[in-house]
């Protein structure tokens, strides 16, 4: 935490004194990179053989954070609000040697052997904002409102060993995703902004996941003319079961730091 106070008390000494700030453009293009830590449990069955419940840190060797990529476009139009496009990339690769056996989408790994897993992610999100803002609150702009969207998921994950024995399996389905927003515009040039969007969803649904969902951020941001640049903190819960085919337990938090860039016009 202290580099991110570093890094914040950074931003905001570069923006005192300047003349020029910007204000929100009607389009706006963000680039994100997201040092994303993950811990949890996946379990797959398959083909009559249950799955084991496998730790992804402790048996995964998914132990160090990974950059996940992310790209941002927005576009605001009066008496609509703002529509959101983003896409998330990004993957964890482990090697270790097992302690005990495993069964992975029907096969087993037995112990002392090693394995190479790899978990990645694709993730599309289109979101509405909608909401208002009231200029001089507690001495700042506060604006907040509603989201509603769609997230859709593409996520993989692979299991080898050195026997020639390899296993995979996808998770790929939409999500209806519905949340709020909170903006904080301190000066024209600095913005503290937070969101959380998510879903819990039953199996009446029949979209092939039952469980919840959420998304949560919270960033500053340091405006200069069109230009802005920000860090901020993201906790990403996906707790769901997936049957499509083969049946998937997936209990994962993914959480870090941010950094971003961007541009308004």
């Amino acid at each position: 935490m202290k580099s991110v106070s570093a890094v914040i008390a950074f931003l905001v000494a570069c923006g005192w004194g300047l003349d020029a700030f910007a204000q929100d453009g009607m389009i706006a293009v963000k680039v994100r990179r997201w040092q994303a830590e993950i811990q949890g449990e996946i379990k797959v069955d398959d083909s009559g053989f249950e799955g084991t419940n496998i730790d992804v840190d402790d048996t995964f060797g998914f132990d160090d954070k990974e950059d996940f990529d992310e790209l941002h476009i927005t576009m605001g139009l009066p008496l609509l609000g703002r529509f959101n496009y983003q896409f998330l990339r990004g993957e964890y690769e482990g090697t270790r040697t097992l302690s005990a056996d495993i069964t992975f989408a029907g096969t087993t790994f037995t112990a002392s052997t090693q394995i190479d897993a790899m978990l990645e992610f694709q993730v599309h999100t289109l979101l509405w904002q909608f909401g208002a803002s009231t200029p001089g609150v507690i001495g700042a702009d506060v604006g907040a409102g509603g989201i509603a969207g769609i997230k859709y998921f593409d996520i993989r994950g692979t299991v080898d060993d050195a026997f020639g024995n390899s296993e995979s399996v996808e998770i790929k389905a939409p999500l209806p995703v519905f949340g709020a927003y909170v903006n904080f515009n301190l000066a024209k040039f600095l913005s503290v902004n937070a969101q959380v969007h998510g879903i819990k969803f039953p199996d009446s649904w029949n979209i092939g996941l039952v469980g919840i969902f959420y998304d949560a951020t919270v960033s500053v941001d340091l405006k200069l003319s069109m230009l802005y640049a920000g860090v901020g903190y993201r906790l990403m819960k996906l707790n769901v079961q997936y049957e499509d085919g083969t049946d998937a337990d997936v209990d994962l938090d993914i959480t870090g730091m941010f950094f971003e860039v961007g541009a308004s016009f």
